[in-house]
């Protein structure tokens, strides 16, 4: 499984006004409770999950996570900064792409492999470039996807 393979475009904010990190958790949660009363669970374990250490990638990107979902559910979000955002950075670099994660409660190997997988398709600055250019959600999509297909070259 790959972060393309469940990442869907009604799960993509472009241009989101940053104010705090728990306002862009709450809107994580909304983004990826899909309706459902899992918005709190969501919510709490990205914030649980950032206490133990900032989730930021560096560069401009940050992949906040938790462990909340029911068993083999896991859902994505891509949300894009309307400007460079403060999210305390390991490199003091401020955001601009932000990726969210909720997995299962319990995890397996293969939700770490996507969870690393993700972290580098991410961390590749044409993608994150590509991405910042993108004006619709398709473009985002298709940037995303275009550097899924470079990466997986590379391996």
């Amino acid at each position: 499984m790959k972060i393309i393979d469940i990442l869907e475009e009604d799960k993509m904010i472009l241009n989101h006004h940053f104010i705090s990190k728990k306002r862009l958790f709450e809107t994580m949660a909304n983004l990826l409770s899909e309706g459902s009363a899992n918005g709190l669970n969501i919510y709490h374990s990205m914030v649980e999950r950032e206490k133990l250490g900032n989730t930021s990638l560096g560069n401009g990107v940050a992949l906040p996570h938790g462990k909340c979902l029911p068993d083999n559910e896991i859902r994505a979000c891509v949300i894009k900064m309307a400007q460079a955002a403060d999210y305390e950075a390991v490199d003091g670099v401020p955001i601009h792409v932000v990726i969210g994660i909720a997995f299962p409660e319990k995890t397996t190997a293969l939700h770490q492999v996507l969870m690393k997988e993700t972290a580098f398709l991410f961390r590749q600055h044409r993608l994150y470039k590509n991405i910042l250019l993108a004006e619709t959600k398709e473009q985002m999509t298709d940037e995303i996807l275009k550097g899924f297909q470079l990466c997986s070259n590379w391996s």
